[in-house]
């Protein structure tokens, strides 16, 4: 079973190695993709265009084709009427097969009225001899194609020769497919052209991905940084794209927070020791002193009494760890019924009177004689008792008041307003006050504890379906709002 274990850790651990190293950099991922995308769309371009290109040309120079057969038609006609199969037939279609950029002239007939061949360049794929006669299809259409005798196909331009509007022959040009759509020329430019996009695309993405990368790449060094518990991280190169720059400062953000967390957790295990050292040492001293006989009678329940004094201080600040614990784990139950605020009020005035006695809990109750809440009473006064002890704290070096202020029920909610005339909230610690193991410097020095009191009261509150937070603090009190939803009698 345990060797069975260990190869499956084995493979695991091999595989987690094979698959870090198939891992690409950003760079190279996103470069190949793009070109190999690249590419295929300028190959895709490329045979459109060549295939446009192909047709457009060899559609121009039939066009071209027609006003040379025409050309030829109107010149080779003499003032009596008479076609003229000379040199000057040839000479016209040799200079406009230049003119035209051809790679060899076009094959050139001239025919009778009937169809019977008057002239001929003696041009390839095409013969013909005098007087041959030819079928009407070729010359009585003005353009058509045909199949050569080596399989080629060639494009044939029909004009007529008139003499006053009289027909009296036709100039027939048959041209191959390949010599009409042979344009070498605009083929290396359209190469040029794409392989020019080609590159210019690839610098381009590769420049644009090596920039979206660096940010990326530095907060993965700064994630590597605070995993080994370095969060004085900083990013030199801060991105200028909204969402890289989200990232970067949320991440930043979450390692001050850690920075702070981690200092604040360094500084919870001390106060801890201190604050669980203290009271177990003075309840060993005082034991140890009666136990020794060093103080007797009525100094011996004294020292008794200051022993169970400090093993319920000691009590109280476990108690608050544990039920932190129990209900960040889900342990810790809400028990909500329905029932009258006023009796809970009353029971915590009463509480209060007992077992803190000053300062004097003052009662300021709504106008609303019954009041209707669904709601774990035990909860709500647990939440209460922690805000009237940490307002007994703040003023532990001023006299006054703590008022417990009841509103009416408005938009669905009662409001509870617990304000001391104490010393008030530091301005750097207000935002940190519900951070779970956060004291502020002034109650270190003063009171002891975990600093829990504050966060587990507000989650208390969130799980009641209300809420805690702090309304207003100064140097002439502090004022916090606790919010219950009520039920409509």
């Amino acid at each position: 079973m345990i060797s069975t274990r260990l190869k499956l850790t084995e493979d695991w651990g091999i595989n987690l190695v094979l698959k870090t190293k198939d891992r690409k950099s950003i760079l190279k991922h996103w470069s190949l993709r793009y070109l190999t995308t690249l590419l295929i769309g300028l190959v895709i371009i490329a045979v459109i265009s060549i295939v446009w290109i192909r047709k457009t040309t060899i559609e121009n120079r039939l066009d071209l084709s027609h006003l040379v057969a025409q050309e030829i038609s109107d010149r080779i006609v003499n003032t009596n009427g008479r076609i003229l199969a000379g040199p000057l037939f040839k000479d016209i279609l040799e200079e406009r097969s230049t003119l035209l950029n051809l790679a060899q002239p076009p094959t050139a007939v001239v025919l009778s009225e009937d169809g019977r061949v008057i002239a001929n360049n003696q041009g390839p794929g095409f013969p013909s001899q005098p007087n041959e006669q030819l079928p009407s299809s070729i010359y009585k259409t003005r353009e058509s194609t045909l199949t050569l005798e080596d399989g080629e196909k060639a494009y044939i331009i029909s004009e007529p020769i008139k003499n006053n509007s009289e027909t009296i022959g036709y100039v027939v040009l048959v041209q191959r497919e390949s010599t009409l759509a042979n344009i070498n020329q605009e083929y290396r430019l359209l190469a040029v052209l794409l392989a020019s996009l080609g590159l210019l695309g690839w610098l381009v993405i590769f420049y644009l991905t090596k920039h979206l990368s660096r940010p990326i790449k530095e907060t993965v060094q700064a994630a590597r940084q605070v995993s080994q518990g370095d969060y004085d991280i900083q990013m030199s190169h801060p991105p200028k794209e909204k969402e890289l720059a989200e990232l970067t400062e949320t991440f930043t953000e979450m390692a001050d927070r850690l920075k702070k967390l981690e200092n604040m957790r360094t500084e919870l295990l001390a106060g801890v020791t201190h604050d669980l050292k203290t009271p177990v040492t003075s309840i060993s001293g005082l034991i140890q002193a009666v136990k020794d006989g060093i103080v007797e009678e009525e100094e011996a329940q004294e020292y008794l009494e200051l022993s169970m004094k400090e093993i319920e201080r000691l009590q109280a600040m476990i108690g608050d760890l544990l039920s932190f614990n129990t209900f960040v784990s889900g342990s810790l139950p809400i028990s909500n019924r329905k029932q009258q605020l006023m009796p809970i009020l009353k029971d915590l005035q009463k509480q209060w009177a007992t077992t803190e006695k000053t300062p004097e809990l003052q009662l300021k109750l709504p106008k609303t004689s019954e009041i209707l809440v669904n709601l774990d009473d035990h909860r709500v006064k647990q939440i209460l008792m922690n805000l009237l002890i940490n307002a007994k704290h703040s003023m532990a070096f001023k006299e006054g008041i703590i008022q417990l202020i009841v509103s009416d029920p408005y938009n669905g909610y009662v409001d509870f307003k617990i304000k001391d005339q104490g010393s008030g909230i530091a301005e750097k610690d207000k935002d940190l006050i519900f951070e779970r193991f956060y004291r502020g410097e002034s109650k270190k020095l003063q009171v002891s504890g975990l600093g829990l009191g504050l966060p587990l009261s507000q989650m208390l509150a969130q799980a009641l379906g209300g809420d805690l937070f702090l309304e207003e603090t100064s140097s002439e009190g502090t004022t916090f709002t606790l919010k219950i939803p009520y039920e409509k009698a």
